[in-house]
């Protein structure tokens, strides 16, 4: 079992993954999620075991309180000073195997190595309580222009923050 960072050979298990796991929202383009990989390459990450993806991790420089929009695509970020999780989705082979939890668990060390205040997400398909297991809690002052994101996601979404303090 192996954490690695995303190879441009990865992208054809990894938008198999999205397509079995996202039933609530239609899957994001491969240049959206490949534009993901592209900003940050360095925290963009796949569970491997026996030379096969069983999980994958988005994460990218982003402002705290704020979202990107579903299958949005972007060339570069500025003035980030948070982590968001874009998107994390394992394998349902693999589910229920402790795998989401390693691969959090990777998501909140680079989040500490990069000196970020905290990790923001939006939680889809009742995943909230999922989340806050790991410490993130939902934020309930948000601001127009991530209602507008939230909007673009399914009715269920809800924006969660982990302080960088309160990580588990």
């Amino acid at each position: 079992m192996n954490i690695r960072q995303i190879t441009a050979n990865d992208w054809p298990a990894i938008m198999a993954i999205q397509q079995n796991c996202y039933h609530d929202i239609a899957p994001e383009s491969l240049q959206s999620m490949q534009s993901k990989w592209l900003v940050s390459p360095n925290s963009c990450m796949v569970y491997e075991h026996q030379n096969q993806i069983m999980a994958y991790v988005l994460t990218h420089p982003w402002q705290k309180g704020d979202a990107p929009k579903l299958d949005s695509v972007f060339t570069s970020i500025e003035d980030a000073c948070s982590l968001y999780i874009h998107d994390m989705a394992v394998s349902p082979s693999a589910q229920g195997l402790g795998v989401a939890k390693k691969m959090i668990s990777h998501v909140v060390q680079i989040s500490t190595r990069l000196g970020f205040s905290g990790i923001g997400l939006i939680a889809i398909q009742g995943a909230t309580e999922f989340w806050q297991r790991f410490g993130f809690q939902p934020v309930n002052n948000v601001s127009e222009p991530l209602l507008t994101s939230l909007a673009s996601y399914s009715d269920d979404a809800c924006y969660m923050y982990l302080q960088a303090d309160k990580a588990k």
